[in-house]
């Protein structure tokens, strides 16, 4: 049997998860994002008519989802925003597994980016968790043009802290430099990971 290593990838809402992705795609590693998972899912009417049953149809203008309208709903909601879960979560992991045995069977290195690995309690499906980590007041600047930080306040309550999340994963990457800092640090930590598991 082929040798494969499954990485997890996770952070806090806006710690730069996107970028390590993007910078691994780069590098033609195999990457999974759940957040693209968690896209695609919306863009299917079946799975949208569902969504639409939990959170109602406001979030829905002209034929265009209203992700503020939806975050002021689970925000606001415990209720709903459980049900959403319930709706979404089998579906992405799913297809995680899917990849997953896809790379047990074939052999590889499969890196899968996933905001809510802890709190979903999904770390027995990866041989190595990377955190990905930035000061918290950087991320706000970096989020400020998108979001209020009355919002990004809201997302990380939502959410297991920073340090929580350092403390559990195997490797901690910082990205509060600019992209290039960022890819020097991926490239010694990569050196490291694989030294470790071959």
């Amino acid at each position: 049997m082929k040798r494969s290593v499954v990485i997890g990838i996770t952070g806090i809402f806006g710690s730069g998860k996107t970028t390590i992705t993007k910078i691994l795609r780069k590098w033609k590693y195999k990457v999974i994002s759940c957040d693209e998972i968690v896209h695609h899912l919306w863009e299917k009417k079946s799975v949208l008519k569902k969504i639409k049953k939990i959170l109602g149809e406001e979030i829905e203008i002209k034929g265009k989802i209203d992700k503020k309208r939806i975050r002021e709903i689970i925000f606001s909601d415990r209720k709903k925003k459980q049900e959403l879960e319930n709706l979404l979560h089998p579906m992405v992991f799913d297809k995680i597994n899917k990849e997953i045995l896809d790379t047990k069977k074939n052999g590889g290195i499969i890196f899968i980016e996933i905001p809510l690995l802890f709190e979903t309690k999904s770390e027995k499906l990866f041989d190595k968790i990377i955190v990905v980590t930035a000061p918290q007041k950087k991320i706000t600047e970096r989020l400020s043009d998108k979001y209020s930080e009355k919002e990004i306040k809201n997302i990380w309550k939502n959410q297991l802290s920073l340090s929580y999340k350092k403390k559990k994963g195997d490797y901690i990457i910082d990205n509060s430099g600019s992209i290039k800092e960022t890819e020097k640090k991926l490239k010694n930590l990569l050196t490291k990971l694989l030294k470790e598991i071959n």
